[in-house]
């Protein structure tokens, strides 16, 4: 089972190859967009998310977890050490992370092909930015495809499962609410850790009650979210057009647009939009999304 919906999960990583005068191409690790396959299909984010302690970009694709410092056209796999009762073994790729606190990630997902790790993660957690992560729980079990801290909560939706699980010790044990289809994305309003916002393939479903029922209130399917602080939502639909609502999306606003489809969004503390296209280009609003600059080129 894979984390994204709407392509197919790419394991290959990107590696250099001799040609014929003996010369050897630049390793994946040098190049400027390590996450594209130049012969290989498009990749896949699975998510954006940025440090608190200090405003790194962390992005999560199919050919690995990458950090992007602010500012930085450069990125860097990162490949951390999973300890869990079942074994330990390395995970970077296929992975949805999420930081809950300085240097601290939540995330889920799948380890490298031909890990001893189980196929399904689970919940996972580092308190050192990525670089080691223990198992939390649902090892062999869950695959989370989104993961939100709710207040005190966290809120988990499953891939391909009309199911978010809710837990209010850390994740360490989960309740069941029913989702009125599967979600691909899914945000909570910073002052109400009861509202919520989810987007399936048939549309945009909000919450009042912490995912207790649910009202579909857009047709527009497989949107992405990014809640900011002060209360801003954003929303960007397919083909790359972004939307405000500051009424927790009741009603929207025409705002501007990334001229690419995307494929993940953040925001970060200051309010700076970070949108990941189809193509591996990184997008960077520090308007509010009236405009867009490229951070990381892609293809």
């Amino acid at each position: 089972m894979r984390l994204w919906l709407a392509l197919a999960l790419v394991c290959a990583l990107i590696a250099g190859c001799g040609d014929d005068g003996g010369e050897t191409e630049e390793p994946a690790a040098d190049l400027a967009v390590p996450w594209i396959d130049p012969d290989g299909d498009p990749p896949i984010v699975g998510s954006l998310t940025v440090n608190p302690a200090d405003s790194t970009l962390f992005m999560a694709t199919n050919t690995g977890l990458f950090r992007i410092p602010e500012g930085a056209s450069k990125p860097e796999r990162m490949v951390g050490r999973l300890e869990t009762p079942d074994g330990e073994g390395e995970v970077s790729e296929a992975l949805v992370v999420r930081f809950v606190g300085p240097d601290t990630l939540i995330g889920s997902g799948h380890p490298s092909a031909g890990s001893l790790l189980p196929p399904a993660l689970g919940l996972i957690r580092s308190e050192d930015a990525g670089k080691t992560w223990t198992s939390v729980s649902e090892l062999g079990r869950a695959d989370f495809h989104a993961l939100e801290p709710a207040g005190d909560d966290l809120v988990g939706a499953l891939f391909q499962q009309a199911q978010v699980l809710v837990s209010g010790d850390d994740g360490k044990t989960w309740e069941t609410r029913a989702a009125p289809l599967p979600l691909v994305a899914i945000e909570v309003d910073p002052d109400d850790p009861r509202r919520w916002i989810g987007s399936s393939e048939r549309g945009i479903f909000l919450s009042a009650d912490g995912g207790g029922t649910w009202r579909q209130t857009d047709p527009t399917p497989n949107v992405r979210f990014a809640w900011a602080d002060d209360g801003t939502l954003y929303r960007i639909d397919p083909g790359g057009p972004l939307k405000v609502s500051t009424d927790g999306g009741q009603q929207w606003e025409d705002r501007g647009s990334t001229g690419g489809e995307p494929q993940a969004m953040t925001v970060d503390e200051g309010g700076k939009l970070y949108v990941a296209l189809i193509d591996g280009t990184l997008k960077v609003s520090e308007d509010g999304g009236e405009t867009f600059t490229d951070q990381v080129r892609g293809g």
